[in-house]
């Protein structure tokens, strides 16, 4: 089987020759195993190691002002980023959160907002042609996430509580843009694009970040349109959220997603257990395998046993594609994530 045909046949519960895998990784993580392999490109990285890598594609913005002096990024949503680094990684943090000072709607209404025709349906197309024959993800959409990074994490959460008008009319505008952004790019794809990925973080490592009555108020609705137009354009919805949000999952599976991410089963209400028996005949699990401690600071032993413990909790009969639960960090040691991916296919087909 091509790994497109092993993840598509995942997705629609048909048999598979070997349970299906996916990598997340960080660009230094990329680096390292393309020394490892001796691969000359990302994709034949991929492909020597059996991994059925899901492309991301997206369609680029065409109006981006030049990016400020000592800015390394700038979004289509005016959001401006520098690069932090730490050990042997580097991650984008915000420097500018262009809608944090603005104190009424008209000021909002009044932000040039990014506009869904402007961006770059020409070249997503020649990226989903390039990749023909592999599974294809469409990035980058959300809500909550982009409202927090347009607005500032701390006062848009505030906003949920006391500037509520202020929330629903950034969160509305959002959501109407990138519901646009979603059906051009799926007209300029045609049937190249398999999934439409949708992130929300809404979730700490023991806690939801906020009510399900808060949930339910801004974010709910919101997304339900969103899952409802990927659906009638028959696509899967990947939705990821970190952390615990076992209540907001559950209105979630109500909504049909398809595809849940990354299934941090350390967090209470995310145990692979749990969701597997409430939500195993009705979504994709995605991820799974532990990368806060046993990914990066345990032995090849280890892996293998969790990686195990992932395909039999959460495959059991189908319905899962191991990964690493979010990316594999540059401080993970290469032999370790060779264990996760030599697990799938030694012992992966016990439970199929």
């Amino acid at each position: 089987m091509t790994g497109y045909e092993r993840i598509r046949n995942t997705l629609d519960r048909k048999p598979v020759d070997r349970p299906a895998c996916d990598m997340w990784a960080t660009a230094e993580v990329v680096e390292k195993l393309m020394t490892h392999t001796g691969a000359a490109n990302e994709l034949e990285m991929y492909d020597s190691l059996g991994i059925d890598k899901i492309i991301w594609v997206d369609a680029p913005y065409l109006d981006l002002p030049p990016k400020p002096e000592g800015i390394d990024r700038l979004n289509e949503w005016g959001v401006q980023y520098r690069e932090q680094k730490y050990n042997d990684g580097a991650y984008l943090e915000t420097v500018l959160a262009p809608l944090a000072r603005m104190e009424r709607t008209a000021e909002f209404e009044a932000f040039p907002w990014p506009d869904p025709a402007r961006f770059d349906y020409t070249s997503l197309a020649a990226k989903v042609r390039a990749h023909q024959g592999r599974p294809m993800m469409l990035n980058f959409i959300s809500l909550f996430e982009v409202y927090t990074a347009m607005r500032s994490y701390e006062t848009a959460l505030m906003d949920l509580y006391v500037e509520k008008e202020l929330a629903h009319t950034g969160l509305e505008r959002i959501c109407t843009i990138q519901l646009e952004y979603i059906q051009k790019s799926l007209a300029a794809a045609g049937d190249g694009i398999d999934i439409v990925y949708f992130s929300d973080d809404m979730g700490m490592q023991d806690r939801q970040l906020f009510g399900t009555e808060i949930w339910e108020e801004f974010i709910g609705p919101r997304a339900e349109r969103i899952i409802d137009l990927v659906h009638r354009e028959g696509k899967k919805l990947f939705y990821h959220t970190d952390g615990s949000a076992p209540e907001i999952v559950d209105r979630l599976m109500g909504m049909g997603i398809d595809i849940l991410n990354p299934i941090q089963h350390v967090c209470p209400g995310m145990e692979r257990e749990r969701l597997k028996a409430l939500y195993g005949d009705r979504v994709i699990f995605h991820g799974a395998v532990e990368n806060q401690n046993v990914l990066p600071f345990g032995t090849p032993a280890d892996v293998r046993k969790e990686t195990e413990t992932c395909l039999r909790t959460l495959g059991q009969g189908g319905g899962y594609i191991t990964a690493s639960c979010h990316n594999l960090q540059p401080n993970t040691p290469v032999e370790n994530i060779l264990a996760m991916y030599d697990t799938v296919r030694e012992v992966g087909n016990r439970y199929l």
